[in-house]
């Protein structure tokens, strides 16, 4: 308990520094605080920013929490894949702007991101059983298939290209180009729904640590719940994909960062895990504005910071035996 209200004694003004860092920071140089028109453009940005990472750093905690493997996240489990299809395909039919757009984006990269989990469902769920390791196999499978689609959409697309490469590199700026701000409103309450909704179960992904059969015997329905953490994350990726394009490794990383502070009690790694993605994301976007002359792809950076961090997981199961 102590070492908790520690962590978040330093996390607290971590944070606020990791706001206004966010705010000062971009092409225009550092500063520009008082600029009410610089504000205008930063603000949202990194208030989506904050969104996005607290959403898909929840649904890896509770995926890694759900299916007891610490490599579960949305990008390996297909969702983000389908979603991205789902978007495309939007894009390529032109509901990118206006209130259609607001509706048709968020709506296909839904559906298609739902369609994803599902066959991912089908294809691992053994008898009543959804074992994890087929889960994730299924999950890679899914999401090499709709790689494959995409690719198609892409050779397929006119004046809709650059559009689409954005949303596969992942941008925050997306949002505020071309596509209408409607579509923050309605994917905002999606994602704000379904963490707390993913925070809330904190107590029973507790039980389930414990095992599925000491879970079952507590009164848990340890299936009902795998598929509600599913489907909640499903919904959230979809609503991440549609406001900033596919960001990978955000649900990876901090997880187990989040570990690393908390310990692995869920009903504390959940919350921090909010705090901490929010966090890395508009660092991250931070870092794409200013790194280079031109802006780079914030998906971009979270890959190069998540891929040595992967390995590393990869080669410390290794090493345990696992």
């Amino acid at each position: 308990m102590r070492r908790n209200i520690k962590a978040w004694y330093y996390l607290a003004p971590l944070s606020l520094m990791t706001g206004l860092l966010g705010l000062a920071s971009g092409p225009a140089g550092f500063g520009l605080l008082s600029d009410p028109q610089v504000m205008a453009i930063r603000l949202p940005r990194v208030l989506l920013g904050m969104l996005a990472g607290a959403g898909l750093a929840s649904s890896g905690a509770a995926l890694q929490a759900a299916l007891g493997n610490p490599l579960a996240e949305p990008y390996l489990l297909g969702v983000s894949g389908g979603a991205a299809f789902g978007a495309a395909l939007a894009l390529l039919m032109g509901l990118s702007a206006g209130l259609g757009g607001a509706l048709g984006l968020p709506l296909f990269s839904l559906a298609f991101g739902l369609l994803a989990l599902y066959v991912v469902y089908s294809l691992s769920k053994v008898g009543s059983r959804l074992p994890a390791e087929t889960v994730i196999l299924s999950g890679i499978i899914v999401n090499a298939f709709f790689s494959a689609l995409i690719m198609l959409l892409l050779a397929l697309a006119g004046r809709q290209l650059q559009e689409m490469i954005y949303l596969l590199m992942g941008n925050l700026g997306m949002i505020f180009g071309t596509q209408s701000l409607y579509l923050l409103w309605v994917c905002a309450a999606i994602i704000v729904f379904c963490t707390g909704y993913l925070w809330n179960q904190g107590r029973n992904l507790d039980l389930l640590s414990l095992g599925e059969q000491p879970a079952q015997s507590l009164g848990l329905k340890v299936e009902k719940l795998k598929v509600r953490i599913l489907l909640a994350s499903a919904l959230m990726v979809a609503a991440v994909v549609s406001l900033a394009g596919v960001i990978g490794f955000v649900g990876l990383v901090v997880p187990h960062l989040a570990r690393m502070i908390a310990g692995p009690k869920n009903s504390r790694l959940l919350p921090l895990s909010v705090v901490l993605g929010a966090d890395l994301l508009v660092l991250a976007d931070a870092l794409a504005r200013t790194i280079a002359p031109q802006e780079i792809p914030v998906g971009v950076i979270t890959s190069l910071l998540g891929v040595p961090f992967f390995i590393y997981l990869l080669r410390r199961k290794k090493r345990n035996g696992l």
